[in-house]
């Protein structure tokens, strides 16, 4: 574990060391990107490690939605803001409206999968014309894909709201629409956000996102494969800290 600075809003996630084999926890400075702290594994422990390794007043801690980022930043920084990332949120809804897609293209080639991807998960407005149509006929040819893009679109409206009052009005409103909804993925994603719903707060009316430390992941793949895999944990470590820990 390293310890390099102070941060008082930071980024927390997992990477792969090899892939499908071994992961490590890293920390993030949030509005600088600089790499706060970095330790082998994944579980709650590792986690916990990992944050522990932090200097400063820290106030918001950004995580995906994985139970052990939640566990981890309560027991560290007990008094911090848990804000989700909202990219994972939005991924929810297009891995399953991704799936469905692809299970009636089995039986139904007429459309190309990559294109009516786009076009449901993008928002309506950034879509031109034709994609815009391509949307609109998938969603009326399948109750299924209708219920997930509808949903979709309510939780962006959830996501602009401007204050507490207004987010609490919003999200209440859709887990009251969606939690017992009958298509099954959407009342999945409704109680997972359930079980997180004051996080959820924090994350409506938050700037923060993963942001950089989406690009820092992209960052280790390349460093990753310019080394050609690394088998010593601690010389990947340190090549990490030399590359982004600045």
């Amino acid at each position: 574990m390293d310890t390099v600075g102070q941060a008082t809003h930071i980024l927390v996630d997992e990477f792969a060391t090899r892939k499908g084999h071994h992961y490590a926890t890293i920390v993030l400075d949030a509005k600088t990107g600089r790499l706060l702290s970095i330790v082998p594994g994944r579980d709650v422990s590792a986690i916990t490690a990992a944050l522990q390794g932090v200097l400063g007043d820290v106030r918001s801690v950004v995580s995906d939605f994985a139970p052990a980022m939640a566990k981890a930043t309560t027991r560290v920084f007990p008094n911090a803001a848990h804000v989700l990332d909202r990219f994972h949120l939005i991924q929810f809804f297009t891995d399953a409206l991704r799936r469905r897609r692809r299970f009636l293209n089995e039986a139904r080639r007429h459309h190309h999968v990559r294109v009516i991807d786009r076009a449901l998960a993008c928002r309506p407005e950034a879509l031109a014309l034709e994609d815009r149509e391509a949307a609109h006929s998938c969603i009326l040819e399948d109750s299924f894909t209708r219920d997930l893009y509808q949903g979709l679109q309510h939780i962006r409206y959830v996501l602009k709201a401007t204050c507490d009052g207004q987010a609490c009005r919003r999200l209440k409103d859709w887990l009251e629409r969606y939690q017992f909804h009958p298509c099954g993925p959407l009342a999945k994603i409704a109680k997972a956000i359930r079980g997180r719903e004051e996080a959820m707060r924090h994350t409506i009316v938050s700037t923060l996102s993963n942001g950089k430390m989406e690009g820092t992941n992209n960052k280790i793949k390349l460093i990753k494969r310019r080394g050609y895999g690394y088998r010593n944990l601690e010389r990947f470590f340190l090549r990490l800290r030399l590359e982004i820990g600045r």
